[in-house]
């Protein structure tokens, strides 16, 4: 298979032009921290204005390759890019071991620019990086160096992009024998096994970041019989747009929300969430058709919502075992005492009731030790111990509803895999 690069350049065979990319990364000097922080910035600022040049390019190339409205996005790229300030990379620059060696990255196919924030801090710590882009996906990053290119130069010869098949065992074999550094790889857990297995037998030397999940947690405190307050329409707004972005598919992607309180509550939360699902389709539409997979399993789901609903016996207390809501776009089941459940994307959301917040710790499930970010709601005086608590079960990232897309550019992505190769790097 040949190899495509964003030189434009005649196509070479993989590992050779894997091992010419090395060589000329290798050549180019390192830039000061400050320097490669001022670039990235800049970069951001630029991508941030709808209008410029290379997003305009990359929302189009990627609407009709990913099968997501130009809309959605818009504000997903403008979520994703939210943490690259220049104070924000300055400051992590400071933190940063200095590390002269070549990384290779391969990247996701899912999420259009995940893993830019490992990128930025291989770049900002003096590190030269080839990546790997995705078959399905490999219009982002050939258009941010582009626009990084066009901003510094010498930062921009810093990073080589290829693209080949994750299966071409000769192309993977040169990039794991070019990259002293190490690998980072995303995907599932399978992909990532078959990687590591492929490369070098030193562990220290590879950081995958394979299947994780995320979720929600309300805790509002809404007394026994009074209307939910404005703070339940602001959580649900938030949860709303975290589950919209990149239409679920990526790892901080909200999946089950669990609501601490009564099975009227949980249920009464479920309904709003769906409005607000539905109030922000409007803005963002989904997909005209989803994928097949996707569309099918998401049906399977709704058959199976509505006829254990239909299946209740009546009354009050039994109405609040199981409800969905359901339209064109989005899909909200209730489920009182569900575990942890996986969606398959596109606005797909569980919501169960918890009656202590250590019941959320035994309802897991499948989550355990797969946790990357929750999203909280809860009175600001409550808010630290449950936190807390979302740590200590695995959570890397807490945040408000509404900023789970937008991890600070410190935030340890699976635990700090990458930091730690980094770390181990400059020994």
């Amino acid at each position: 298979m040949a190899m495509r690069t964003t030189t434009g350049t005649q196509a070479e065979p993989t590992a050779s032009a894997i091992i010419g990319a090395a060589a000329r990364l290798r050549r180019a000097d390192p830039c000061p921290p400050d320097r490669v922080a001022a670039a990235l910035a800049r970069v951001a600022e630029q991508w941030r204005d709808e209008q410029h040049v290379f997003r305009h390019e990359t929302v189009a190339e990627l609407s009709a390759a990913l099968k997501m409205t130009s809309a959605l996005l818009d504000e997903s790229l403008t979520a994703l890019l939210e943490p690259l300030t220049a104070p924000a990379l300055e400051s992590l620059a400071l933190r940063l071991y200095r590390v002269n060696r070549l990384f290779g990255f391969v990247m996701p196919g899912n999420v259009p620019g995940a893993g830019i924030h490992e990128i930025a801090a291989a770049l900002l710590a003096g590190a030269a990086v080839i990546l790997k882009s995705a078959s399905r996906e490999s219009v982002f990053f050939g258009n941010f160096l582009g626009s990084l290119t066009a901003t510094d130069p010498a930062v921009a010869a810093r990073l080589e992009i290829v693209s080949f098949s994750r299966n071409e065992s000769e192309a993977m074999g040169a990039m794991w024998a070019a990259c002293e550094g190490g690998v980072v790889a995303y995907g599932d857990d399978a992909s990532l096994a078959a990687l590591a297995a492929a490369g070098p037998a030193s562990a220290g030397r590879f950081a995958g970041f394979g299947s994780r999940l995320s979720g929600a947690l309300v805790a509002l405190d809404t007394p026994e019989g009074a209307r939910p307050s404005a703070a339940a329409d602001a959580a649900a707004d938030g949860l709303a747009r975290d589950v919209t972005l990149f239409e679920q598919l990526g790892c901080l992607s909200p999946h089950h929300v669990f609501v601490l309180g009564g099975a009227e509550e949980a249920r009464g939360f479920a309904a709003r969430l769906f409005r607000a699902l539905e109030r922000l389709a409007r803005r963002l539409p989904p997909p005209a058709r989803l994928p097949l997979g996707a569309g099918a399993a998401i049906r399977g789901l709704r058959e199976r919502a509505r006829w254990r609903a239909l299946a209740q016996p009546a009354g009050a207390a039994a109405a609040n075992e199981v409800a969905l809501w359901e339209s064109d776009g989005p899909t909200v089941i209730y489920d009182r005492s569900a575990v942890f459940s996986a969606a398959p994307g596109y606005r797909t959301v569980f919501v169960s009731a918890i009656d202590s917040i250590d019941d959320l710790g035994a309802r897991l499930g499948p989550a355990a030790g797969k946790l990357e970010a929750f999203a909280l709601a809860a009175p600001s005086d409550k808010r630290r111990p449950l936190e807390d608590y979302l740590r200590r079960l695995g959570a890397t990232y807490v945040c408000e509803p509404g900023r789970i897309q937008s991890p600070p550019l410190d935030w340890p992505h699976g635990h700090g895999g990458m930091f730690a190769l980094l770390r181990e790097a400059a020994r």
